[in-house]
């Protein structure tokens, strides 16, 4: 009867892991492929602006909006050196249900912050045009006159990209890891932590 008592424990215990990791792997998969989305929309972005300040570049004759595409094909530069190894990351599956906590707690911290970084680009951006202004020299007010203006763009496309995935990242948490921490315990016996599920 031991025996029976020690074997039903194990086969409950293994049944728990297995419905453990088949969650993890499942929130990780979704959150793998969220922010995968994200980076290829960041990717293209980039490599739009890319090409367009190329064109852009080539075809004008002012001295200002070359300015204006050179700073643009920087941001562009940046935007999918920073996205393109997300884009073609493979996914990493989190150890534990602690570790996929921290993994998505980290991702909405980091896009929330990139969001807030964004809005001083923009004032940066203003504070370029604004030090324009006080340039005697007629070639330096257009050059920071559209290097502000290419900030000003490059900021308000990040803000609304970083704010969007600030959101999605948020909602994904919300709906599919929330009720899983829910079931989720943990108790001190003055001895040891037990970690527990509900299923």
């Amino acid at each position: 009867m031991k025996h029976i008592a020690i074997l039903l424990c194990l086969l409950s215990a293994t049944a728990a892991f297995a419905q453990n990791d088949t969650l993890i792997k499942n929130f990780d998969n979704k959150r793998y492929q969220l922010n995968k989305k994200g980076m290829i929309v960041l990717s293209s972005w980039g490599g739009a602006t890319i090409a367009g300040s190329a064109a852009g570049y080539a075809l004008t004759n002012s001295y200002e909006e070359k300015q204006f595409y050179l700073m643009n094909g920087a941001w562009g530069l940046i935007n999918l050196g920073i996205a393109l190894p997300g884009a073609l990351a493979r996914p990493k599956s989190s150890s534990s249900i602690h570790d996929m906590q921290k993994t998505q707690t980290r991702m909405e911290k980091i896009f929330l912050a990139n969001a807030m970084l964004d809005v001083a680009y923009i004032a940066g951006g203003v504070a370029l045009k604004q030090y324009s202004y006080n340039q005697s020299e007629v070639k330096a007010q257009q050059r920071f006159n559209g290097f502000g203006n290419a900030v000003i763009i490059q900021g308000a496309g990040l803000l609304v990209f970083d704010s969007f995935m600030t959101f999605l990242n948020n909602r994904n948490r919300k709906r599919n890891l929330d009720p899983i921490l829910q079931k989720a315990s943990i108790s001190f016996t003055g001895n040891y932590f037990r970690l527990g599920y509900r299923f």
